[in-house]
């Protein structure tokens, strides 16, 4: 038996096993608590021997050690004995965190006389404060109430304390009494929401115009204010500029054709027709750069008279959108006094009564800041199925509130799976790019051993360590350079005072176009001859090309962030940070990069997996490299391509750490996408389901009451990981399919 492997055959299997319990044991405890938390528990009002009573919701009970203080106490009262040093408690929601300051309370169950579900009490869940546990007393009404006749009527101050106003009075003990608060309460949301829509979107969306008209109005300042670097070529070499560029762009391609077609010819005819074909379309290039930024109207700057007309001009329009304003503000004031004008009055079990802290004033609170009651112990399964549905629907379309301790998760949702989609388009097509390269064109080496060890080694490095890179390369350094341009740019021609006689930018330009032609001349000399060896020589002679490739990169980077023709696309908005804080884009990036070495494994993998003898016959059959790869390779990887895209989206959509640096924050009110324009927003903080698992695990101020709503958000996360991956795992089973019945 023991040659056969069977033992071990029944250790993997067993393995197998524990993981499998693990995993589902794991997920069934997140299901169980996750979907438990929205449904309505019953309300128990608690006598205690001491003759305290309290309104609560039972939560649940824990055994605990009693401390000597305890033990001596229940001496005294003799029950020691009955409880053997320890004591069960249960823990009781009992909410009105505005008058008792707690929200939560442990109770013995050997102190409890009784514990009763009595009629009537109700779960007041609240915009502000969190929920209040006790009794409706009276609803005071102005309107959405009309057509049911009320007990009285009690006339009171204004808004603003600006003469008095007379409130219908619905007492509690009418027989109507539920539907007349029904109907008031509807009237009362749908005045919330269109008080929230006028503030969010019709007024923040004049608010936005204004403050582009501000920007604009800046923008003009600074043009005033600093000249353009531009000095303007004439119109007679500006056209020059422009015919060299597309004479010196046609004569390239044709010599790139023909040095394309003298392969047979000689080594240095056919390095010397490539190079003069690359130093012809560098200077088209370089020719191209100086009439675009160089034409003719490039020194026209901004006048102190055009100024002062740009300036009226945004004085009108600004004068319009501030009436417009006016007219918004208006509407949402007389919605406001209407809503401060229907308040419910609720009292707990000690006669505490709930009111309205932001009126200073003791009123009882607006009905409008009532998200439900909730009658637990006087409603059926039916109705407490409702109650259970409209929760999650809360959950998922809401964003959060109270310090994320109630509400919902919308954002949050939101832009997870933004970021996911961002993540997935970066970094695929970067991955299966590198993996081509390596497995297909790099030459097995050295270096590409290397290579393949620094891809490795990437995968293993701590993701916080990305995060800190995230921030200060694409936050600080690329961000800020958007923003503002260079901090100190070069000179157009030469250096300046100190660095008279230094090269500028156009200098460094044409050096970058002589050692782009060198590169490519060098190149073609490092080729051997069909039928010939590869010498000393040509080992050299690359080194060479690699190194003027090397120079001409750095010239780029140099050229570009030392431009004296940028000076940013966001420099009326300084010192406020656009794209040079954090962002959506940043941590899009640093995930990309976090999982790029998972999908350059995964796709090089399924590359080298292609049968060797596909990419023969499609040589036989006269397709070049890129060819064979487009059509044969690459339809043959793509299960294997997807593989690490699942992966990659999975580990992305669950990392935190590098998030918290770089993008995700608490609260972020404004989606990353939304309906002004541009649309989307990149530059803009968001909110993440891991990140706001984190929040609610260590940063709550009540954790009693996030608890719940931990669980649930995590469940909601894996959910979302699922959903995603599933879409993929789909995608890859068709591919599979199509290859299968395609024969490849």
């Amino acid at each position: 038996m023991g040659a056969r492997g069977e033992p071990m055959v029944w250790m993997t299997a067993l393995a197998l096993v524990v993981s499998l319990v693990l995993v589902v044991g794991l997920l069934g405890l997140i299901a169980y608590q996750g979907l438990a938390t929205f449904w309505p528990r019953p309300i128990e009002r608690v006598t205690l021997a001491d003759g305290t009573r309290l309104l609560g919701v039972p939560t649940r009970e824990e055994r605990v050690a009693l401390s000597a203080a305890e033990r001596g106490a229940a001496a005294e009262s003799e029950v020691e004995s009955a409880l053997d040093g320890f004591v069960t408690r249960r823990l009781y929601q009992v909410g009105n965190r505005d008058v008792s300051r707690t929200t939560f309370q442990w109770v013995p169950l050997h102190e409890v006389v009784s514990a009763e579900r009595p009629s009537g009490v109700v779960m007041v869940e609240r915009l502000e404060w969190g929920v209040w546990i006790g009794e409706v007393r009276r609803l005071l009404v102005r309107e959405g109430a009309e057509r049911f006749e009320p007990d009285g009527v009690e006339r009171v101050a204004g808004p603003g304390g600006e003469g008095e106003i007379e409130l219908r009075v619905y007492e509690s003990g009418r027989a109507d009494f539920g539907r007349v608060l029904a109907s008031a309460h509807a009237s009362a949301v749908e005045r919330r929401r269109e008080i929230r829509r006028l503030t969010e979107h019709e007024l923040g969306r004049v608010n936005d115009r204004i403050d582009r008209v501000r920007l604009r109005e800046r923008a003009a300042e600074l043009r005033a204010e600093r000249p353009s670097v531009a000095t303007g070529l004439p119109v007679a070499l500006w056209g020059l500029c422009v015919a060299g560029a597309l004479g010196a762009a046609f004569g390239g391609v044709r010599l790139a054709r023909r040095s394309g077609d003298a392969i047979g010819a000689g080594r240095a005819r056919v390095a010397s027709r490539a190079g003069l074909a690359a130093l012809l379309m560098s200077g088209a290039l370089v020719l191209g750069l100086g009439a675009v930024l160089e034409h003719p109207w490039a020194s026209r700057t901004v006048s102190a008279s055009e100024l002062s007309e740009i300036r009226s001009s945004l004085a009108s329009e600004r004068a319009w959108l501030a009436a417009e304003a006016e007219e918004i503000n208006a509407r949402i004031t007389a919605l406001s006094e209407a809503d401060a004008s229907t308040r419910v009055e609720l009292v707990d079990s000690a006669g505490n009564v709930s009111i309205d802290r932001r009126s200073g004033d003791g009123s009882p609170i607006p009905l409008s800041r009532v998200v439900r009651f909730v009658a637990a112990n006087d409603i059926g399964f039916g109705e407490k199925l409702g109650v259970y549905l409209s929760r999650w629907w809360e959950f998922v379309s809401t964003p959060p509130r109270e310090a994320n301790t109630a509400g919902g998760v919308m954002p949050v949702i939101f832009g997870t799976v933004v970021l996911t989609l961002m993540l997935s388009v970066m970094v695929v097509p970067l991955g299966v790019v590198a993996a081509i390269y390596l497995r297909e064109y790099a030459r097995q080496g050295l270096v590409t051993s290397l290579v393949r060890i620094g891809v490795n080694n990437l995968a293993g490095v701590p993701s916080i360590v990305y995060g800190v890179f995230g921030l200060g390369f694409f936050c600080y350094a690329v961000g800020g350079f958007i923003d503002a341009g260079p901090e100190s740019p070069m000179s157009r021609a030469f250096g300046e005072g100190a660095f008279a006689g230094v090269l500028g930018w156009w200098p460094i330009a044409v050096i970058g176009m002589l050692i782009v032609a060198s590169a490519v001349s060098l190149g073609m000399l490092s080729i051997p001859t069909p039928g010939q060896g590869r010498t000393g020589r040509h080992v050299w002679l690359r080194a060479g090309a690699v190194c003027c490739w090397l120079l001409a990169a750095g010239a780029v980077v140099w050229l570009v962030t030392g431009s004296p023709y940028f000076d940013g696309f966001f420099r009326e908005r300084l010192p406020s940070p656009t794209f040079g804080a954090r962002g959506i884009l940043w941590a899009a990036l640093t995930l990309a990069l976090l999982t790029l070495p998972v999908v350059i494994v995964a796709t090089e993998e399924a590359i080298a997996a292609v049968p060797n003898s596909m990419r023969q016959g499609s040589y036989g059959a006269g397709a070049s490299k890129w060819q064979t790869i487009k059509r044969i390779v690459l339809p043959g990887a793509a299960p294997g391509v997807m593989t690490g895209s699942i992966l990659a989206m999975a580990r992305g959509a669950g990392e935190v750490a590098p998030l918290m640096i770089v993008g995700a924050v608490k609260f972020a009110p404004d989606l990353p996408v939304s309906g002004q324009f541009p649309f989307l927003h990149p530059e803009r903080s968001f909110m993440h389901l891991g990140y706001h698992v984190y929040d609610l695990g260590f940063q709550s101020p009540d954790s009693e009451a996030t608890r719940p709503l931990l669980w649930t958000t995590t469940l909601l996360l894996i959910l979302i990981v699922l959903a995603l991956n599933l879409a993929a795992i789909l995608i890859r089973a068709r591919l599979r399919a199509k290859l299968k019945t395609s024969g490849v």
